[in-house]
């Protein structure tokens, strides 16, 4: 695994304001200057580095027992300046331990906050993480296995963008297409949509597609500094389109255009229409994946993605995107898909006022990521549970 500065060469943002061509440029200045932070810490921020910095204790079997409560947990104390200690990490997974993904997680947070970390091997069921002062820059990352680049990037993102002065670049080799992790379409589509909704802006690319086992993908982002406003998300307008992209790499296309047969036989059984474009993408391996995205007025749209694998019928793989973005779409009012719901806490619990938003569903991941942010942060965070036609609803700040 490789952690390193990257070059000093310029990038262009894929997708600049109209009117505006966008040049990324690293700021040298932000290699000679610790952070100190560059700006007034943000007010939640400010009242957790108040609080001496006393170890914090995680149960990584807690909840949703998985690797969200470790990436949080390295992202807030990266933020609070809080050391953290977590055992049983991963304890309710078939392979409990930290997986390479995690490692490569832990080990890029280490070398961004210049940490004393203990226990950050594969397989390890203990971790201590103490961070020090930290300075912003560009980080390239090589997870060296198929493990998911999108969750690494999620970890890093928020203390970069909190703390920089200037545009950062981070580049990741790994999985682009994982089980049970964001792939790149949903990053693309949904979660930088909804972090510009909170006043942060990203921008990604995909050079290469990665799949398991093969790994060797290229995810790409830009990060803008950004101070996180408060959100209110509580309703959801008409459905505007669906649109989505069937697509494989070094399979025959036939594959792709199945999935989009399906995917489109099964949306008309319920009155709904899509336009699916057929892709092939560049991998050093195999792999097949459908996205679908729903686009509703008022809130971020929503991505759902079905994922092949060797023996699983392309129909099967597109049945599981449906199957998904129809139970969003029978939570008329739920403005913030499932995957989404947790993944906004974090930046929304940083920042100042009080938000709320509705949810399609109230997971356990949902929950879970609400109980690891407040071990580091006095935030109140309320949940309240779905009931009858009323979506689940989130409430951040009293």
């Amino acid at each position: 695994m490789d952690w390193q500065l990257a070059s000093s060469e310029r990038y262009w943002d894929p997708e600049p304001p109209a009117g505006r061509r966008k040049v990324w440029v690293r700021h040298v200045g932000h290699r000679e200057a610790v952070f100190a932070p560059h700006r007034a810490p943000r007010p939640a921020l400010q009242e957790a580095r108040a609080v001496p910095s006393r170890m914090v204790t995680l149960d990584g079997s807690h909840g949703e027992g998985g690797g969200q409560i470790l990436r949080t947990a390295l992202s807030l104390s990266l933020l609070t300046g809080k050391p953290f200690r977590m055992t049983r990490v991963r304890a309710n997974r078939d392979k409990p331990g930290l997986r390479p993904q995690h490692v490569s997680a832990v080990l890029a947070a280490a070398e961004l906050g210049r940490a004393d970390v203990r226990g950050a091997v594969v397989g390890s069921r203990e971790l201590s993480f103490q961070p020090a002062a930290y300075e912003p820059r560009d980080l390239v990352i090589d997870i060296g296995t198929a493990g998911s680049t999108s969750l690494v990037l999620q970890t890093l993102h928020l203390p970069l963008a909190l703390t920089a002065q200037g545009p950062v670049r981070v580049a990741l080799s790994g999985g682009t297409f994982n089980p049970k992790a964001p792939a790149f379409p949903f990053l693309e589509s949904t979660w930088r949509a909804h972090l510009a909704a909170v006043g942060l802006s990203v921008a990604v690319a995909m050079p290469e597609a990665g799949f398991y086992p093969k790994g060797g993908g290229r995810l790409d982002a830009w990060i803008e500094p950004g101070k996180p406003r408060a959100l209110n998300g509580t309703a959801r307008g008409p459905l505007r389109r669906i649109r989505g992209v069937a697509g494989v790499a070094n399979l025959r296309p036939d594959i792709a255009q199945r999935m989009r047969d399906r995917a489109l036989t099964r949306l008309a059984e319920y009155g709904l229409s899509a336009e699916i474009d057929l892709t092939e993408w560049r991998s050093p391996g195999q792999g097949a994946a459908i996205s679908l995205v729903a686009e509703h007025d008022g809130t971020a749209p929503a991505t759902f993605v079905g994922l092949g694998e060797r023996g699983k019928p392309s129909e099967v793989v597109a049945d599981e995107a449906v199957m998904e973005l129809l139970a969003f779409e029978a939570v008329a009012q739920g403005a913030v898909d499932p995957h989404s719901a947790d993944q906004i806490l974090l930046p929304l619990a940083l920042a100042p006022g009080q938000s709320v938003y509705t949810v399609s569903d109230v997971t356990e991941h949902l929950r879970t990521n609400a109980a690891t942010i407040r071990a580091f942060l006095d935030r109140e965070i309320t949940i309240e549970e779905p009931h009858g036609e009323r979506p689940g609803r989130v409430v951040v700040g009293g």
